[in-house]
């Protein structure tokens, strides 16, 4: 936490977000033959547009293309950090940021922000998201994974945070006010090296934050003032950390509209639907979590703990979760089961039916587990099922 207050402190929130410059309408997928909003916003955005409603408007960065990190900006104070420190690019299909580097995307919204991606850490440990308002704001909200004073490496906590109006609040570090909102630990979720998914939101006081299955919900009121518009942003201190498979969705604000020329070209509703395939007419579904399925349903390869994350993942509408299930019972592979299991224990009753039932598909009894049953009972029926497993270990493991 330390880290990012020295990046925050006293000025990297009076950057205010430059206008769009227009661009190749086919630099994005979707801008070739889309109706009039996706084409309006590829002008704009080099990400790929996966949903638009109304003004709320939903964004995917795979970053495969370096062009992608033109809709970022640095959100860091230049007089208080040397700019060789912001190292930041697009490297291998993944963002990078290493040194002091705080990012933020170009889209101010209001509303609901929800950013989901994927980030793989180094064996250091500073390592966060950030909720900031576009202009001359002394207040933000921070969601810290990874911190190496306050916590230790795998904190897990998000703040509000502020400067007081005294002079000298920009470089003195004693003057900034951070107070938590939830904390958690997630050091033995994540691994170095390995990809963690991430999902964060914040909708007027309320702030959510996940990493794996670690979750917080909470409040920043009476924290800091309220923030009726933000934005979101990636950063590190003196660390290294990757990122990848970003998804972001706003309600884009009438100024931002307005510099951007969209006010008058973004009336519509669309999102990009799958029409082939197990996910064919299910909106929603992460596009990592989209692959996966598709190519275990066609009998490949695919990561399993991504479609067992997928049954878990509330966001995903109920039938995608559904259809990653059924992916998992038509194959009936055993090694699915060690896997899946987490899931037993999850507190999400719909996360616990669907997982049940694709042990009982693979394994072939359910060994008394019930979704609806208390947690001693189902803590009793899950020892039944791990002891089946150590006896049967070649088959689950081998």
């Amino acid at each position: 936490m330390t880290g990012f207050r020295i990046l925050l402190a006293g000025g990297l929130l009076t950057l205010l977000a430059a206008p769009a410059k227009a661009g190749d309408e086919s630099a994005t997928s979707g801008g070739e033959a889309g109706p009039k909003g996706p084409r309006a916003l590829n002008r704009v955005f080099n990400g790929r547009v996966v949903k638009i409603k109304k003004k709320r408007v939903t964004l995917f960065y795979d970053f495969e293309d370096p062009i992608q990190l033109k809709d970022f900006e640095d959100a860091r104070p230049p007089r208080l950090l040397d700019a060789s420190q912001n190292r930041v690019r697009i490297e291998g299909g993944r963002l990078v940021l290493e040194g002091s580097s705080s990012i933020r995307h170009r889209m101010e919204g209001t509303g609901e922000l929800r950013g989901h991606f994927f980030v793989r850490i180094s064996d250091q440990g500073n390592v966060g998201t950030v909720f900031t308002e576009p202009l001359l704001s002394d207040f933000f909200v921070c969601m810290t994974l990874f911190d190496q004073r306050f916590y230790k490496n795998g904190a897990f906590f998000l703040c509000a945070c502020g400067l007081h109006e005294d002079e000298g609040a920009d470089t003195d570090m004693a003057l900034v006010n951070w107070r938590d909102i939830f904390a958690g630990n997630v050091k033995n979720k994540v691994k170095v090296g390995e990809d963690a998914e991430v999902e964060v939101y914040k909708d007027g006081w309320t702030e959510f934050a996940r990493c794996e299955d670690v979750e917080g919900k909470g409040s920043s009121k009476g924290k800091c003032k309220e923030m009726r518009t933000y934005q979101f942003g990636l950063w590190v201190h003196n660390s290294r950390a990757t990122f990848d498979d970003l998804t972001l969705s706003i309600e884009l604000t009438d100024k931002f509209l307005e510099l951007n020329n969209l006010k008058a070209e973004l009336d519509a509703e669309w999102e990009d639907i799958p029409q082939t395939g197990p996910l064919a007419g299910i909106g929603g579904v992460p596009a990592r979590f989209r692959s996966a399925i598709d190519a275990y349903a066609s009998g490949g390869t695919a990561d399993v703990r991504m479609i067992v994350r997928a049954i878990a993942t509330k966001s995903i509408p109920d039938r995608g979760r559904e259809v990653a299930a059924e992916v998992l019972i038509a194959r009936k592979d055993p090694k699915a089961v060690p896997t899946a299991i987490d899931g037993l224990y999850s507190e999400d009753a719909l996360t616990r039916k669907l997982t049940i039932g694709v042990i009982k598909s693979i394994v072939g009894k359910d060994f008394g587990y019930s979704a609806s049953a208390s947690p001693k009972k189902r803590s009793e029926a899950i020892q039944k099922l791990n002891s089946h497993l150590a006896l049967e270990r070649a088959r689950y493991y081998g």
